[in-house]
């Protein structure tokens, strides 16, 4: 999920296509799909004369993963993955992006993928910048 001006600008959640051995292996190629979208907007903000001219700030919520993009050495548990996963290491070193951690309170994009208690759901429909829409269509 991409945020900007206060709201959502492009999502996507879907079941991966590639078979992960473990939870980092999927957070690790998650990244790399995150990236490649994050590419994609930062050219569309360039051709729209908005050039980005720092990195883009792409959040992770797996510590292993985010080790794994950060640290390019070899790692045992990673040399099965599939390279095209792995260019998401030449644009840190590039500062096209830069991996921060986020985790579960303030990760907006679990509103995507899980059942979440009304509290917390509303705090991340507000976060995606649709609080109003919701709370004046369907009461509180």
């Amino acid at each position: 999920m991409f945020l900007a001006s206060g709201g959502v600008i492009t999502w996507k959640s879907k079941k991966q296509t590639t078979r992960a051995l473990s939870s980092t292996e999927a957070e690790y190629i998650a990244l790399s799909e995150a990236g490649r979208e994050l590419c994609w907007l930062r050219s569309l903000y360039s051709e729209l004369g908005f050039p980005q001219n720092s990195p883009t700030i792409l959040q992770g919520d797996n510590n292993g993963s985010i080790a794994m993009v950060k640290n390019p050495q070899f790692h045992q548990r990673s040399k099965h993955i599939d390279i095209r996963y792995h260019w998401i290491r030449d644009e840190i070193t590039k500062e096209t992006m830069d991996l921060e951690s986020c985790r579960d309170p303030d990760q907006t994009a679990d509103i995507l993928t899980k059942a979440l208690p009304k509290p917390k759901h509303h705090k991340h429909v507000n976060d995606m910048g649709l609080i109003d829409i919701v709370i004046n269509k369907f009461g509180d």
